[in-house]
């Protein structure tokens, strides 16, 4: 009886030992930690993660009007990464189960590419994470800086176009025009400035507007003022 007794207890004490033992997870804090991370970057432009991006891409072809008649095969390129939110991906999950990141692809066909971006929001569940479109383009500013300057922005497109009534507003694209510098203002000198054209379809028009970023020297943040667009910057592609 004791030996049967020693035994089971044997077992009872494996068994709670394994379901107590944590499952490790390869946690993603930084996007140089992603680039460092061969399962979490493998995973990010994964096969999987791709068709989603094309099918993104895709919708947003047709939402801004491009590329209606192309009959040619589209192709993914892919061009970067950007974590927002700490990744956690388990050992004995497919997907994360925390976590938010950006994916910057390249959809190519007929000839052209366009920059797209898209969001993955991972599931707690472990299912696929939860993907959507975002703004067009190679912009610097992170999410948060872009929703902050988008009203601020869309103001200063109804105002140059002349269509305050339009409702029709939508971005086509946002691209660099200068990367970050110095900038010399009497005494001061402001740090990692860059600036940047946005593009916006307005009611059939398009309106070019530039932005320029300016990172406060204490770690405050960054302020944002539109210009008026120089000779040669307004040439983004409709």
């Amino acid at each position: 009886m004791n030996t049967v007794f020693r035994a089971i207890s044997a077992t009872v004490i494996v068994s709670l030992f394994t379901l107590s033992a944590p499952v490790k997870a390869e946690t993603v804090s930084t996007t140089a930690d992603l680039l460092n991370n061969k399962k979490v970057f493998a995973y990010a432009f994964s096969r999987a993660m791709q068709e989603t991006m094309y099918r993104l891409g895709v919708e947003q072809d047709k939402k801004l009007g491009l590329q209606a008649d192309c009959k040619s095969q589209y192709n993914i390129k892919p061009v970067g990464l950007v974590v927002l939110s700490p990744i956690d991906f388990p050992e004995d999950k497919q997907n994360p189960t925390k976590g938010v990141w950006k994916a910057r692809y390249e959809l190519n066909r007929c000839g052209d590419s366009k920059v797209y971006n898209a969001l993955f929001v991972a599931n707690s569940n472990g299912e696929a994470p939860n993907p959507r479109a975002y703004y067009p383009g190679s912009t610097n500013a992170s999410p948060v800086l872009v929703k902050d300057a988008m009203l601020s922005a869309i103001s200063v497109t109804a105002v140059r176009s002349g269509l305050k009534d339009c409702k029709d507003i939508s971005v086509f694209d946002m691209r660099v025009t200068e990367p970050a510098h110095n900038v010399i203002e009497g005494e001061k000198t402001f740090k990692g400035v860059w600036k940047e054209i946005w593009t916006f379809r307005m009611c059939g028009h398009s309106v070019d507007v530039p932005v320029t970023f300016i990172p406060d020297a204490n770690g405050g943040g960054t302020t944002f003022t539109f210009g008026p667009v120089k000779p040669g910057e307004g040439s983004s592609k409709p």
